[in-house]
């Protein structure tokens, strides 16, 4: 049988055609995924370390607000709240800021490990 008369790209010696370590790949499937994401530039960055905190700590305060929302909303006017809602958004509250307050805490303590090297 005469391989180079098959038009089957995986019977032939070398169907992918590698180039040193990249290989092209080939849809032989009209089921494949067709989009492709566009590539995003080396000169392109992503939000630095500071505004992403900054939106954590917001997020962290909104849903402080919240909780502190619905103790009010119990104190005046007991019906119109869930007891269950109300521990559900405290515990939220408290679990978020714990966990925010220990990540400040980890930064603090690595920038401090960095600047008194030794």
């Amino acid at each position: 049988m005469n391989l180079s008369k098959v038009n089957n790209p995986f019977l032939s010696p070398y169907p992918l055609n590698p180039k040193g370590d990249v290989v092209p790949l080939k849809k032989i499937d009209d089921r494949h995924y067709t989009e492709l994401s566009e590539q995003e530039s080396p000169d392109k960055v992503g939000e630095n370390f500071a505004e992403v905190f900054k939106k954590a700590v917001e997020k962290v305060n909104d849903l402080q607000v919240h909780a502190n929302t619905l103790t009010q909303k119990m104190v005046y006017d007991p019906n119109s709240v869930d007891v269950h809602e109300l521990m559900i958004a405290s515990e939220k509250a408290r679990i978020s800021l714990t966990f925010t307050k220990t990540i400040a805490d980890g930064i603090v303590k690595a920038y401090r490990e960095l600047t008194n090297l030794r």
